[in-house]
């Protein structure tokens, strides 16, 4: 009986965690299909990546935080370029996603070890605006965004 009431008392804890977060997601096939829904206007998915971009996810919360995912292919990768400003080398930007983005990878979650990005392939720079922070795979063309400020 007491093992019951624990298990009850965890679920209800569990989701009363999660409860008070309000996020939104979608999904894109194409950077024509995000372009038409508004998320480039609203800022969920950044302007300027290149027309070829698929495989789009963004998460925004009310507050303006988001996050996001794209593929691209690795030959286009100059429009990406342009989008980009310093490669960050030490200390990145805090990453702290709502646990409900199974999409988003662990390893870019606070606390961000570059080393290990690195291993994978992964390469974090600023945004030359400096409002987002990306970690880009430049040859598997794969690529992920957060909000900074």
């Amino acid at each position: 009986m007491r093992s019951r009431l624990a298990i009850a008392a965890a679920v209800a804890a569990a989701l009363s965690a999660c409860a008070g977060v309000r996020s939104e997601s979608d999904t894109f096939a194409t950077l024509q299909e995000a372009r038409a829904a508004g998320a480039i206007e609203r800022g969920w998915v950044p302007a300027g990546l290149p027309e070829t971009t698929t495989d789009l996810r963004d998460a925004h919360l009310p507050s303006g935080t988001h996050w996001g995912r794209f593929s691209f292919p690795p030959a286009q990768a100059d429009a990406l370029r342009a989008l980009i400003g310093t490669e960050i080398t030490s200390a990145p930007p805090p990453c702290d996603p709502p646990g409900r983005f199974e999409w988003w990878p662990r390893l870019l979650r606070t606390p961000i070890n570059l080393e290990t990005a690195h291993v994978t392939g992964l390469h974090l720079y600023t945004s030359r605006d400096e409002r987002r922070a990306f970690a880009i795979n430049w040859k598997q063309g794969q690529g992920y965004y957060w909000s900074t400020r």
